[in-house]
């Protein structure tokens, strides 16, 4: 099963590139492109995994969608990253402060908000696994752990060096 990310972002280009990285990073994405239309999602919809949220956004401010979403009682507990291009530091703390999980700003790109979504979700996306192919995976983990760490044969140049 796929980790749900609500994408409430009015800028066409903007959210066809978040929806690109996240569905190519295993995520299901549903997208709202105005606060009106994330404000019938959140009162008609079960929570997601995560919701990323701008901040300027047309009919329903970002900052308005983050309260709702707080005192809704479905959704209060959902994690939110505000996603923003605005980098002023009292805007940011005004949204930390308002509820939001975390806040990155546009300019810092993809890399930094998936690691920022792999933050914050509430579970990891690998969890759907059987356990025993986790076990697999940890076990694959170690033995690639035991054969870096032993004792390594010189390579042609260093041993030269070391018989002279």
């Amino acid at each position: 099963m796929k980790n749900k990310i609500l994408l409430v972002e009015d800028e066409v280009d903007t959210a066809n590139l978040l929806k690109s990285v996240l569905e190519r990073e295993g995520f299901s994405v549903i997208q709202a492109k105005d606060g009106r239309q994330a404000r019938t999602l959140v009162d008609t919809t079960q929570p997601p995994s995560l919701v990323l949220l701008d901040l300027v956004l047309p009919y329903v401010s970002g900052s308005e969608l983050l309260k709702l979403i707080r005192h809704h009682p479905d959704w209060q507990y959902t994690p939110i990253i505000v996603l923003s291009a605005d980098s002023h530091e009292p805007d940011i703390q005004r949204a930390l402060d308002d509820g939001a999980t975390a806040y990155v700003t546009k300019q810092k790109g993809s890399k930094v908000l998936l690691q920022e979504v792999r933050r914050v979700m509430p579970t990891p996306v690998y969890s759907a696994l059987a356990p025993d192919q986790t076990v697999k995976k940890e076990t694959a983990t170690a033995l690639r752990k035991r054969r870096t760490s032993g004792r390594h044969r010189p390579r042609g140049s260093q041993r030269k060096k070391r018989a002279a």
